[in-house]
């Protein structure tokens, strides 16, 4: 009976510190990816990057993050390169408390863009630059005050975005859809995630950029409708 009684012991014991270590991952999990973000997201882009918020349920694997801020490198104009109001997510609950944390699904809803040419390049290319400069210098380094989980992004989307070009002039950017982000490797770093998706956006603008070339030399009425006639 002893026996019985400790072993009932510990077992209470074992599911009061669970739903502990729960109940904290809940609390802290939203701060904790805030923080991250606004700490190593300018590092990384090399640009101003914060959120507003982020939520995380973790009991259910879904998530958001809002109010996502890209700042636009020095020598450019705009007053962004990107922002996004929402950024919504749903993870593998069982994932995140492991190396690997598996993405099920993360949907940018409506970024806006400005795609601005100067300094012999263009703004989403420079930072692309500087993310493929930290991802060559950082990852694979053992540094500890790098991120070191890594993910896996089953798939992303990027819909509904609207890019500028320019003051007058913007069109609608085709919807986006990247699968198995990381998979091959056992899992990617934000970094290398960040060097993926920002790598896939500056493509879709780039290419709009090129189409709409005429139209940007013209009037900004004549801009527009030759822009119009692109998506039809």
């Amino acid at each position: 009976m002893k026996t019985r009684n400790v072993m009932l012991s510990v077992a209470a014991v074992v599911v009061l510190a669970a739903a502990g270590a729960a109940w904290w991952l809940s609390q802290s999990l939203d701060g904790l990816v805030k923080q991250a973000i606004n700490r190593y997201g300018p590092e990384i882009a090399g640009v101003a990057v914060q959120v507003a918020s982020v939520k995380i349920e973790a009991a259910n694997g879904r998530g958001s993050v809002g109010g996502l801020f890209v700042g636009n490198p020095k020598g450019f104009e705009a007053p962004y390169a990107m922002k996004v109001g929402e950024i919504r997510l749903a993870v593998d609950p069982a994932s995140l408390t492991k190396d690997v944390v598996v993405i099920r699904e993360l949907v940018l809803v409506a970024p806006d863009v400005f795609y601005e040419r100067g300094q012999g390049s263009d703004n989403l290319t420079v930072i692309q630059k500087n993310v493929d400069a930290w991802v060559a210098q950082n990852v694979g380094a053992q540094k500890n005050d790098a991120p070191g989980r890594k993910y896996i992004v089953e798939h992303l989307r990027i819909r509904n975005g609207r890019a500028h070009f320019g003051t007058a002039l913007s069109s609608p950017m085709p919807d986006l859809h990247l699968r198995d982000i990381g998979k091959r490797s056992n899992g990617a770093s934000a970094a290398e995630v960040v060097k993926q998706v920002w790598g896939a956006m500056l493509g879709s603008v780039s290419n709009l950029a090129s189409r709409a070339g005429s139209a940007l030399k013209q009037g900004a009425s004549g801009a527009l409708d030759s822009v119009k006639k692109l998506f039809k």
